[in-house]
This record gives C-alpha cells, structure tokens and sequence, in this order.
C-alpha cells in the first residue's frame, strides 16, 4: 500500500518550484493532490504531467490570499473528495522580494503586500481546511517559512518578517489543534535551486549561499519535497509545533565559519 493512498493533499504554489515539487512527490506517493495555484498555466500544465506519471491530480486555479476563493477552494475539495488529509502552504509573494531592503527604506506597500501573500495565503488556507479535519479526526499541515525568519539579514526585511510570522502561526495551529489529530509543522529553507532562482539569481548571491553553507551543493526541490512529505506522514505522527530547517546547515554555524575556513 502507498503511503498515501486514500489520502488527499491540497498543495498551495503547486504549479512552481517547491510546491511543485511536493505535488509531483505526494501524488507518487498514492495521494490525490490538489493543485492549488494562481498560475493559469502551469496549473493544468502540472496537472497532466502528475496524471501522465500515473498520480492522481486536480488543478485549481486560486489566489490564496483571497478569502471567497479559498473558502471555495476547501468547500469543493471535500465535495469531491469527503476529507482533507494534508495541507502543504507552499505559495509565496516571491516576487516582491526584489523590492525589500533595509527597514528604514522599505516600503509600506512592500511589506503589506509580503504579509498578504506570505502569512495571510497560508492563513486562509488553514483556516479553511481545519473543519474537515477536526471532524474527520486529524491531518498535517506544513507551512513553507524560511531561515530569513530565524536569522537577521541585510535586507529582505518584510520577507524576514512575514515568514517569523509563519512560524508563530505553525506553533498556534499545533497548540490550538494538537489534542484534535491536527498536527502542523514547517520547513525553513534556504536558497533552493527552482526554476525561478536559476533564471533570474546572479551567480554572485548564490556563490554567498554556497560559500555559507556546510555543504557542498546548494538545496535541490526535491530536498525540500522530501521533508514535507515526511511531516505530512504518519511517520512523524509524534512531531508537531516544529520548523525544520532544510538549509545546508546555514542556520546551525557561526556567522565567521567561511571567512574561517578560508584562513585555512
């Protein structure tokens, strides 16, 4: 029997990078995925190819920080499928990111749009997903934060911020829902290679990241999908309330460990 089988996971971001990944992974795993994107292309795009690989998976085109279609988005997944098992909150307003520096230069706008798109999608999402949870006895959420709100940065401000506040929200739902099946944990990422990172990242800032890094390579989607797919199983039934880094051991080392290790 697959570890999922009889399952469903709705993946949020899940026509791109990370969130892809995970919704490739779960499906083969034997879950039916719902692919919860606002991409109206690549959404039916993953679809196909899960369903061209043997898995089980249904697009939804949704902007997850809008209330009215997340409420919609969860009611429909159970009128079709009768449970919600797994919550992955995996989407992101990734795209601000070139917009947040410093505090003191950062706009209003800039982080107001980052805590919409970053803590309010996730936000929604379980909101939404927790009544068919809490009356079918349980299920896992795992929330997408980041080391960028576990450390302090030069920059990336609203970023740091909105994703601090992802991890308060995983410790909430754990604290609120654990003694009703619900479990919910996070994963903290660094840099991870998607598709988007290898277009657009100069190879300078990934050189930093690698330079920082205790291992030799840079984290890889399925990297993360990995981790996931394990906290949203009954293997890690005795773990909730946690964040995860998956980081190359970036937020384990001291901040001198590179400018060290090159003094030999």
């Amino acid at each position: 029997m697959s570890e999922f089988e009889g399952k469903v996971a709705v993946v949020t971001g899940g026509a791109n990078g990370m969130g892809e990944r995970v919704a490739h992974t779960l499906a083969e795993r034997g879950a039916v995925v719902v692919i919860a994107d606002r991409d109206g292309e690549r959404t039916p795009l993953v679809e196909r190819e899960i369903r061209a690989a043997g898995g089980d998976a249904h697009g939804f085109v949704v902007d997850v920080s809008v209330e009215d279609q997340v409420r919609d988005l969860m009611t429909e997944v159970v009128r079709r499928f009768g449970r919600i098992d797994v919550l992955d909150n995996n989407a992101a307003a990734l795209e601000l990111t070139a917009e947040d520096p410093d505090i003191a230069a950062l706009e209003t706008s800039v982080l107001m749009g980052t805590l919409t798109g970053n803590l309010v999608g996730p936000f929604l999402c379980t909101k939404y997903a927790l009544p068919a949870m809490l009356t079918q006895g349980g299920g896992s959420i795992v929330n997408m934060a980041s080391v960028s709100g576990m450390l302090g940065e030069t920059s990336l401000s609203a970023y740091g911020m909105s994703k601090a506040a992802v991890i308060q929200l995983t410790r909430a739902v754990a604290t609120q829902y654990g003694k009703q099946g619900v479990r919910c944990n996070a994963v903290a990422p660094a840099l991870v290679m998607t598709r988007n990172t290898t277009e657009w990242m100069p190879p300078e800032f990934k050189d930093v990241y690698l330079r920082n890094s205790l291992t030799p390579y840079i984290g890889a989607p399925q990297d993360i999908a990995e981790v996931v797919a394990f906290l949203a199983s009954d293997r890690s039934r005795y773990m909730t309330g946690h964040v995860v880094p998956v980081d190359g051991g970036i937020a384990a080392a001291s901040p001198i460990v590179a400018d060290r290790r090159a003094l030999g």
